[in-house]
């Protein structure tokens, strides 16, 4: 609960934070990214334009820009131990959700690490396990459960996730690792916005896009 409330301090004045989101003091939120209300954000971070839809939670994950994460969806959940005599965490864990305690034990379960790209689209009530790495470009249809690490540029679905299909041909994807628009500073993107408002993507104007933008 400490964490919380340093969070809630260290993100008073950050205006991607809304005030009834938690946040706790281990995770970075860039100032240009927005977390709404309802969230959870546990030693995490946020990169640039990029959003926690309402009700969803971020846990041990590191997610980067332009990526739109739709509401109630679970990144990171934990690892809870299965070869006990019960799952139950009333006999191996002093603060657990049952509210009550029979152990002065407070074993800490790892957290496996998250890492979703940029230009990201995770659809409502996804939930992507731990350790599993979302590569640049991909998208995760809504109510998806994620075991598996996704592709750049693939667009999974189901439970468990699999590839439906990839947003476009391998040599343009090649060229859109190249060219990695995500890092760019945002006055060439205001600049070259005229490429992200048209559905017909060619490779000829990729690299015309990536010339101008060296």
């Amino acid at each position: 609960m400490l964490k919380y409330i340093y969070g809630l301090l260290k993100n008073l004045f950050n205006p991607a934070v809304s005030l009834l989101a938690k946040v706790d003091n281990l995770s970075h939120i860039d100032r240009r990214a927005k977390i709404y209300r309802k969230t959870k954000v546990f030693n995490s971070s946020i990169g640039r334009y990029s959003y926690l839809g309402r009700g969803s939670s971020l846990i041990y994950a590191e997610v980067g820009q332009f990526c739109s994460i739709a509401g109630n969806t679970i990144v990171g959940p934990g690892i809870h131990p299965l070869n006990n005599l019960s799952t139950s965490p009333i006999f191996t864990e002093k603060i657990n959700g049952t509210c009550h305690s029979w152990t002065d034990r407070t074993p800490q379960y790892p957290y496996k690490k998250v890492f979703i790209g940029n230009d990201v689209w995770i659809g409502l009530r996804v939930i992507i396990m731990g350790g599993v790495h979302i590569g640049d470009g991909a998208v995760i249809a809504a109510g998806t459960i994620v075991t598996k690490d996704v592709p750049p540029y693939a667009v999974v679905g189901g439970i468990p996730a699999r590839i439906l299909k990839y947003r476009f041909s391998q040599e343009i994807i090649n060229e859109l690792l190249n060219i990695q628009w995500w890092h760019l500073p945002e006055n060439k993107l205001r600049d070259n916005i005229h490429y992200f408002q048209t559905d017909e993507i060619l490779i000829d104007k990729l690299k015309e896009f990536r010339s101008k933008s060296n």
